[in-house]
């Protein structure tokens, strides 16, 4: 099977190697795409704390068919088309054997770039406004990194929940989080002033991967019994404990301060299988909104699964509009905006 692997920091090997036999229990899937995210550039780098032992294969989440089934596996049929969200980093490879608890059927209204879009950035956008910040039709929130993978998520759902929001992001993609409905701040200015301008009270919820001193501002912008949820720690793709230890620090000092405001610490992928019944009544309601229209996920492009470097190359060029996918099944297919 095609494989992507990490096996020294900072460098990727592809390479085919011989499937193994499928254990009971298992259903084997085909993978057609893995996404791509930023936790999948640091875990290469090195600076991921929750990245696998080297050896590993990147990559949370994945779209394809179901190929096979194990003795004592049940609930999904060969050629069925099926997406999911891994605990543990793997998906950087053409073969998956997976527990049927992590497997959720497509829609055939589904396309099959559209399913493979989806898995972890809407999860974790609608984990961001419904489980950790609860915000109810009417609230606000503003989100970093707007233009981006769980950014547009995130802004496609305000447009159809019934919420207002701002997102930060450089100039040039102002058009963008602008068409999405959102109030686009430019992330190089000084956004806590302009948000306020705009919305004196404040917003319901920020949303912040960067951590450190973007923590501080975010912080800033909340209205009264407002909520900051962090999701990420680091603007840095070196990453590494330090920031994670920093920003929960943060995040824990400023939760119990009585003030009328509250933290929360989002980390989609643990929190989807610790909760599968959150996890796939959750995947079930965003393909729904994807078969009918409600939400289409901008995707950056789709590359040939050994192009994966230049994948997190566009990545770390804060570059990406929307969702990279690798493609383990086809050529390369002219990126979009």
């Amino acid at each position: 099977m095609k494989t992507l692997t990490v096996v020294e920091r900072g460098s990727m090997r592809s390479d085919d190697r011989p499937l193994p036999p499928l254990a009971a229990g298992k259903i084997r899937v085909r993978v057609r795409f893995a996404g791509v995210g930023f936790a999948d550039v640091m875990a290469v780098r090195g600076g991921y704390v929750l990245a696998p032992r080297l050896p590993f294969s990147p990559g949370y989440e994945f779209f394809g068919h179901v190929v096979g089934a194990g003795s004592e596996a049940s609930g999904f049929s060969p050629g069925a088309r099926v997406l999911g969200l891994l605990p543990r980093m793997a998906a950087y490879r053409e073969y998956l054997d997976l527990d049927p608890r992590v497997l959720v059927d497509v829609p055939d209204a589904v396309q099959d770039e559209t399913a493979g879009a989806l898995p972890l950035n809407y999860l974790t956008a609608l984990a961001l406004i419904e489980k950790k910040a609860r915000l109810p039709p009417g609230g606000s929130f503003l989100i970093h990194g707007a233009a981006g993978g769980v950014g547009t998520a995130a802004l496609e759902l305000a447009r159809l929940l019934g919420l207002g929001a701002f997102g930060t992001a450089s100039v040039d993609k102002h058009p963008l989080i602008a068409r999405l409905g959102a109030l686009p701040l430019d992330r190089a200015g000084d956004w806590v002033a302009e948000l306020k301008r705009r919305r004196p009270r404040g917003v319901d919820a920020a949303f912040d991967s960067f951590g450190g001193r973007s923590l501080e501002r975010s912080w800033k912008t909340l209205a009264k019994g407002g909520t900051l949820v962090s999701y990420g720690f680091s603007p840095s793709p070196d990453g590494g404990i330090a920031p994670v230890v920093g920003g929960l620090l943060s995040i824990g000092i400023k939760g119990v301060l009585p003030n009328g405001r509250r933290t929360a610490v989002c980390a989609t992928p643990a929190l989807a299988h610790g909760d599968r019944a959150w996890y796939r009544r959750s995947l079930g309601r965003i393909l729904g909104w994807a078969a009918e229209g409600s939400i289409a996920p901008i995707v950056h492009a789709v590359l040939p699964w050994d192009r994966a470097e230049e994948a997190h190359a566009v990545i770390l060029a804060r570059a990406a509009r929307g969702k990279i996918l690798l493609d383990f099944g086809s050529p390369g297919i002219p990126a979009s905006s």
